[in-house]
């Protein structure tokens, strides 16, 4: 197989189109499914194949760091391109890029700080208070989130005061000059600014634009549904002089209003570029007939569309199953019957996902998974780098690469315990401010810090000798053994030890994996600094350190499963006030958003798909609910309901309705389910295929792996469950 053959063979009539398209706009409208990281990293290959560019002269963008490293990985394997020569990145790491090399011309400085939320959250209440107002009347978390939308829409703070219409936005106005004089002071940048930045230098600085638009001549991004208007204006902004985008997009996909996407950017792309042409990817190479007949039925009720029909060249496979349920409790054990149904029919753990509108939806569902011993995984919890002992091991590193990060030298001037208290560090606060100094700089002046008394001089003294030290170690360490003397001579360890002898919460670990990951960095890149691996990882996101491969049910939000695919999906919490949320039910704008969002849960599904709703819930006071108008959207020809409720659908009892709790909490065999291995002390190890009865009456049909099909009473029989 020759180069060309290689990158084109097997593409479809419109791929095809899609990826020998050289010069001028093109908007790909890729539906679920339909191929378009092929189509990506195909045209990436054709381009340098077909000597329209060389490696460098392209950039492709995409929205998280994971995308990112397959997309090169893919390229590189058709065309054998040293992955070090391509520009595949983030917004952000693209953004974060552009200002180490060109910052300072706008007067950002190159060995910014990047803030997390969390960070930046810090911030914004140290600067409430500064103020004088009220953290109950000026809540931060509001006063963060305007912020992040001003910016977003490239209105700085001395903009946005003279918007100011009101007590509130003027209240946010004096929060936002102050927090962006914090940042400028502590050489620090939020999310947002490194995309309101990279905006403002190709806005102002017409050399580096015009050296930026000469050096990437071919422009791609991914997910172009999901842009927000920084981001829109940065593509812009790059392919002024040759138009070279390359946009691929769906916008029945755009579910990320909420935090400023516009659908708009993709609705519009003919109007931002005139004569530009449309490829339609409609064919999915997913989901069942059946599956994508359901998901393009309800989105069709949606008016803010470009519009396409996908359809399947795959089998028509099994109906959508419908679950209606009594109660949350029942919902969660009937999800979990079904999915022992299917790891006995042959499906593997990880091929499954419970996917749900709202984060608190999981605990029912995690209670009954537990019961029937099913191992789970809940990404979009608790990410790995916001864990506190991580949050830490990085406010030590980033004050040794920044003495002026305020925020750092906060959460670790007092940990491990050093005898330097709140009062003593509010004190230091008022003290730097008057002094014009940071914290750490007020902390090493022994001139400027008297005031704050002998002993508490003494300490802080100390204090400063340590990341001196640190500082100097940095300059030739490798930093895997850079991070463990950090952990050892800060007193990380120690402390965490003292306060988990046992190890259980596994904290030390966590550390250990932190230093781990440093030196697999380094490892990567052997020129790479302690500032290169603070960037890199302050730009990771939720998804990124997700193990696809790990044996367990995945369980997350619809939000988080954008992009993933998995063989039986589960969607739970069809009602009204859940899904769709309450809020957006007054907007017609926001209502198209939430059913968009279904629709991406439904297409993560290759070949089950299984949707749930609840008569009553717990979230509701256990009040009456009301379906969601979803499923009333629904295709009646492919749903098959199932009613596990007290009423049948005509309002009568139900015979069939089983109390599943209430059956669990008085059943001593409750762990032996179907899927379950278990062992017979004759027999030894077999796997559970069918369970009836409760009780004393249990039976159960087990398939050993050596003694062949047995039907035992599970009172007599004496199981061992394995797992």
């Amino acid at each position: 197989m020759n180069g060309q053959d290689k990158i084109l063979g097997g593409l479809n009539a419109e791929q095809h189109q899609a990826v020998t398209h050289v010069d001028g706009p093109l908007l790909v409208l890729a539906g679920a499914g339909s191929g378009k990281t092929r189509v990506l990293t195909s045209r990436v290959a054709y381009l340098v194949a077909q000597g329209h560019a060389a490696p460098e002269q392209i950039l492709a963008v995409t929205f998280t760091n994971k995308a990112a490293g397959e997309m090169k990985a893919r390229i590189e394997k058709l065309t054998a391109i040293d992955q070090r020569r391509m520009q595949v990145s983030t917004f952000h790491s693209f953004s974060s890029l552009l200002l180490r090399f060109y910052g300072d011309h706008i007067g950002v400085p190159k060995n910014f700080t990047i803030y997390d939320e969390d960070d930046a959250m810090s911030l914004v209440k140290t600067s409430i208070t500064e103020l004088g107002l009220d953290i109950k009347t000026t809540a931060p978390a509001m006063v963060r989130g305007k912020i992040s939308d001003a910016k977003s829409q490239l209105v700085d703070s001395t903009k946005y005061l003279t918007m100011a219409g009101n007590f509130i936005t003027e209240r946010v106005a004096r929060v936002y000059e102050l927090y962006q004089r914090k940042l400028f002071a502590a050489r620090a940048v939020d999310f947002d600014d490194l995309l309101f930045y990279a905006v403002k230098i190709l806005r102002e600085d017409e050399e580096t634009r015009i050296r930026l638009q000469n050096k990437y001549h071919y422009v791609m991004i991914d997910e172009y549904q999901d842009t927000n208007h920084a981001q829109y204006m940065l593509a812009k902004l790059l392919t002024a002089s040759h138009k070279n985008l390359f946009a691929v997009g769906d916008e029945d996909q755009s579910i990320y209003g909420w935090r400023g996407a516009t659908i708009d950017n993709i609705l519009n792309f003919e109007k931002d570029y005139p004569g530009c042409r449309i490829i339609r990817l409609e064919q999915n190479y997913r989901s069942t007939q059946t599956i994508l007949k359901a998901a393009s039925d309800v989105v069709a009720n949606n008016q803010m569309r470009k519009g396409k029909t996908l359809y399947s060249v795959g089998d028509k496979g099994e109906p959508v199953t419908l679950l209606i349920v009594e109660t949350d409790r029942d919902e969660a054990e009937k999800i979990c019957e079904n999915i022992e149904t299917l790891i006995a029919q042959g499906t593997i753990r990880r091929e499954i996902a419970i996917l749900y509108r709202t984060n608190a939806q999981s605990r029912a569902i995690e209670e009954s998974l537990k019961r029937r011993f099913i191992p789970y995984r809940i990404v979009g919890g608790l990410r790995f780098y916001q864990r506190k002992e991580i949050k830490d091991m990085m406010a030590y590193l980033r004050l040794i690469e920044n003495p002026k990060d305020d925020v750092s030298f906060k959460r670790v001037i007092n940990y491990p315990k050093r005898g330097i208290g709140d009062t003593t560090v509010a004190a230091m606060a008022e003290l730097s401010r008057t002094k014009n100094l940071s914290l750490y700089e007020l902390a090493a002046d022994k001139g400027a810090n008297q005031d704050l008394g002998r002993t508490v001089v003494v300490k802080l003294a100390k204090f400063v000798e340590m990341l001196t030290y640190f500082k100097e170690m940095s300059r030739t360490l490798p930093l895997e053994p850079l991070l463990t003397l950090v952990a050892e001579r800060s007193g990380i360890n120690k402390d965490l030890k003292d306060n988990d002898p046992s190890g259980n919460e596994g904290r030390l670990d966590n550390v250990a994996e932190l230093a781990s990951s440093a030196g697999d960095f380094g490892t990567e890149r052997p020129e790479a600094t302690l500032a290169d691996f603070l960037q890199e990882i302050s730009l990771y996101t939720d998804l990124d350190n997700w193990d696809r491969e790990s044996d367990t049910v995945t369980l997350m939000t619809i939000h988080a499963a954008k992009g993933l695919e998995f063989e039986a999906v589960f969607v739970a919490g069809l009602e009204e006030g859940l899904f769709p949320l309450g809020r957006s039910l007054e907007n017609p704008a926001d209502l198209e958003e939430e059913r968009r969002l279904f629709y991406v849960g439904m297409t993560r599904a290759k070949t089950r798909l299984f949707i749930s709703y609840a008569n009553t819930r717990a979230r509701l006071g256990g009040r009456q609910s009301i379906r969601s108008r979803f499923v009333d959207e629904l295709p009646d020809e492919v749903v098959v309901a199932e009613r596990h409720t007290m009423m049948n659908a005509y309002g009568a009892l139900n015979p069939d309705f089983e109390q599943s709790v209430m059956t669990m909490q008085n059943d001593q065999f409750a762990a032996i389910r179907v899927g379950s291995s278990v062992a017979h002390a004759r027999w030894g190890e077999g796997t559970v295929l069918k369970r009836s009865g409760s009780g004393d009456s249990t039976e159960v049909e087990v398939r050993f792996h050596f003694a062949g099909t047995k039907k035992l009473l599970a009172k007599y029989a004496k199981l061992r469950v394995l797992t």
